[in-house]
């Protein structure tokens, strides 16, 4: 497989060179879990990689770099692993200074008890390298914005979670220094530990940071909303947030930009009514956590400061949040609409939510909240539709308003079944361009549906 892609050999080499570049190309729907990355591209750099077969079953598949050739072309050899023999050649083929063709070239051979499933084989190769260079192309694009600007080092705290884990990958592949904050002790020389149950954080751990991106806090789904519960989530939003920030107040060089993750829970149940960043707080309790979790970061950081809120929709991602727990229903012929199906989803691309920290790191006009969702929120009922025509399924089993309460509780009513119609006004004002702004085509790429 091969594209045509608007940037110079030199600049596509480099991307998948960074450390990160292996994560991004992870399939979402079917996604590798990685044992040891490779240190570079060069001879004998080794990979070891093992593929999902059921549950924390899965196929080791050891490879190691060959024959090298920098802005070029470097391969992919088959150590141990599934195929009797594979080689994949990554080449870059240069049509001019801003201009090269990035082409893929695989030969494999099966073992011999399988060997009548190579067309099996060549479908599932094609529809992953369909999504790799979609992700290539549109990373390169994000990061082409700022191509001229310096690199930063930035700190990125929950970097664990399905959107801290792509994030981190995201920026390292544009150039940056990406330090993780952990609770943990730490394992890897990017990381850096803190425990704020204990209000611990070392001052230390923001020497040479130019930005602190706050992401994590408890999950608002899969549990059920006891009042133990609903304090962990609040809790785990504006403990860990005011420590931050009033440590990062006390510093003498203090970062120049503090980017925390907020929610368009803040707006509550809109109804039929668009709320954009200047609508005021809505009512409930996912609601005025996001009105702490913000004040918790405003009230503690010094003004000279930038501090930028990203209220998050939705974000659609084949391998964590609300679609990974849609997509086996869906693919079982079980999925349905919510209640009546009329609230509205604001939802976000994965990709289009990385480009946005991206657009916030560089973009010194924004300050305050801005809201994380793409120009069309849709209904339930329209996000179920659109999601069982790329699966190919029926979408004919409605999960009832009552139904719902009685397995989720209060998260049915907040989460669920609300109407959340967000525009995200602020955000296009700043200058933001989405890379996938239609729900459909956003779903294809998760889902490797092309």
């Amino acid at each position: 497989m091969e594209s045509v892609l608007p940037h110079s050999p030199t600049e596509v080499f480099a991307w998948h060179t960074r450390t990160g570049a292996f994560e991004r190309f992870n399939p979402p729907w079917r996604p590798v879990r990685v044992i040891q990355p490779p240190e570079s591209l060069r001879d004998g750099s080794p990979v070891h990689i093992k593929i999902p077969v059921l549950g924390p079953l899965g196929i080791s598949w050891r490879l190691i770099h060959r024959e090298y050739r920098e802005n070029e072309q470097f391969c992919d050899e088959q150590v141990r692993g599934p195929f009797r023999s594979w080689k994949h050649y990554h080449r870059f083929i240069a049509n001019n200074e801003r201009s090269c063709c990035m082409r893929d070239e695989i030969h494999f051979a099966l073992p011999y008890g399988i060997a009548l499933a190579k067309p099996l084989v060549i479908r599932e190769l094609n529809r992953l390298f369909r999504y790799r260079h979609m992700i290539l192309q549109n990373d390169l694009d994000l990061h082409a914005r700022f191509k001229d600007a310096p690199r930063k080092t930035i700190l990125v705290s929950g970097s664990s979670g399905f959107i801290g884990s792509a994030l981190c990958a995201f920026l390292s592949t544009a150039g940056h220094t990406v330090r993780r904050l952990v609770r943990h002790p730490t394992r890897h020389p990017e990381e850096r530990s803190w425990d704020p149950d204990r209000h611990v954080l070392d001052p230390s751990v923001f020497e040479g940071v130019d930005v602190v991106i706050h992401l994590g806090g408890e999950s608002l789904v899969g549990h059920r909303w006891t009042p133990e519960y609903k304090r962990r989530i609040l809790e785990s939003r504006t403990k860990s947030s005011a420590l931050l920030c009033k440590t990062i107040a006390q510093l003498e060089r203090r970062p120049a930009v503090v980017i925390m993750a907020s929610a368009i829970g803040y707006y509550g149940d809109t109804g039929e009514t668009v709320a954009d960043e200047r609508s005021p707080a809505g009512s409930g309790f996912l609601a005025e956590t996001c009105k702490a979790w913000e004040a918790s970061a405003r009230d503690n950081l010094l003004e000279s400061t930038r501090l930028v809120h990203i209220r998050i929709g939705t974000v659609l991602n084949a391998a964590g949040g609300a679609l990974k727990q849609m997509l086996p229903v869906f693919k079982l012929g079980a999925g349905g609409v919510l209640g009546t199906g009329r609230q509205y989803m604001s939802w976000i691309a994965l990709q289009d939510l990385l480009g946005i920290f991206e657009h916030a790191i560089y973009t010194s006009s924004m300050r305050g909240a801005f809201n994380a969702v793409a120009p069309e929120p849709v209904t339930n009922r329209e996000f179920t539709k659109t999601l069982g025509k790329i699966l190919r399924r029926p979408t004919i089993a409605p999960a009832p308003a009552a139904i719902l309460r009685l397995m989720f509780g209060e998260v049915a009513d907040a989460v669920l079944l609300a109407s959340c119609r967000v525009a995200p006004r602020a955000l296009v004002d700043s200058g933001y361009t989405y890379i996938l702004p239609h729900l459909e085509e956003a779903l294809r790429c998760e889902c490797g549906e092309f």
